[in-house]
């Protein structure tokens, strides 16, 4: 998320006072900030904030106005929206912005740790050649199935080449910033490695060794989990729907009503709107438990 600098120095003119006095309530996002890449200051990023949910609360404002007028609603109703609308638009952009450094930081530590593995092994045999750690991560920052493995790299060979950084300080400034504790666990080790003079590939190699038992691991735990949610899928949303819609067949052939709606109504509802949504709701939940493998 990238804003032209005009509308950064607007937020930082119209909000920096106000926002002054809220600074302590917004430190939890400095380190999101950092880890995401973002580079505002906490400042500027919190004045955006503000300033974008202003502007939500007033473009909403107007165009609720306009529809209203347009559309000639109910007076009560208008003022409804009037006062509602507006600030629950300006609330969703506030969060939207708050939460987006956190979100990001998040999605670069998921895409770090499930490549972590598979590039380690390849740094490994890229190093075991006897290439220059600076040069290691030169290469790697080429192969961008690695997510965001590869930005991480790109980044240190930047700090070397653009700020004249030494490797050891390259790797342990990108290792400070990194989302990811298992990555800047390896970057730390590489740079002291590096600093003392000691067996860098060897290091390397056990760290590979380590990480792909690690996602080993991972992967038999979820494939575990997966199958407890399978017998539960099917108990509860194959087998239990079933039963009851055979049970309500029946009830239909007979007559009457459940909660005031008629048994066809029943079956309908229960057929194309309950379980649908259950489905849905289970499938984004086996999305949001998917562990990082």
């Amino acid at each position: 998320m990238k804003f032209p600098k005009y509308y950064k120095n607007l937020s930082v003119l119209f909000f920096g006072k106000i926002t002054g006095r809220f600074m302590k309530d917004f430190q939890g996002l400095k380190p999101h900030l950092i880890s995401a890449n973002i580079r505002i200051l906490l400042k500027a990023w919190v004045c955006i904030i503000f300033m974008s949910s202003f502007l939500a609360y007033v473009l909403s404002l107007m165009a609720v106005f306009v529809l209203g007028i347009l559309l000639m609603l109910d007076i009560v109703f208008f003022v409804y929206l009037l006062v509602f609308v507006p600030l629950l638009v300006a609330s969703f952009v506030f969060l939207l912005f708050y939460l987006y450094p956190i979100q990001k930081a998040n999605n670069i530590r998921n895409s770090i740790e499930t490549n972590l593995p598979f590039a380690l092994a390849h740094i490994n045999a890229i190093a075991s050649s006897g290439i220059p750690p600076e040069f290691v991560f030169e290469l790697l920052t080429d192969f961008k199935e690695y997510g965001a493995i590869s930005d991480q790299a790109g980044q240190i060979v930047r700090n070397i080449k653009t700020f004249g950084m030494s490797s050891v300080n390259a790797i342990n400034d990108v290792a400070k910033k990194t989302p990811s504790d298992a990555f800047r666990e390896v970057l730390t080790g590489m740079s002291s490695t590096i600093e003392k003079g000691g067996n860098l590939v060897g290091y390397l190699n056990e760290m590979a060794e380590k990480a792909l038992f690690d996602y080993k691991i991972k992967r038999e735990k979820y494939l575990k989990t997966l199958s407890t949610y399978a017998d539960i899928y099917t108990a509860l949303l194959v087998a239990a729907p079933l039963m009851m819609l055979a049970v309500l067949g029946v009830m239909n052939m007979i007559g009457g009503a459940v909660m005031g709606l008629g048994i066809s109504e029943l079956i309908f509802l229960i057929t194309w709107a309950v379980l649908p949504a259950l489905n849905i709701g289970f499938l984004m939940f086996i999305h949001i438990t998917y562990p990082n493998i």
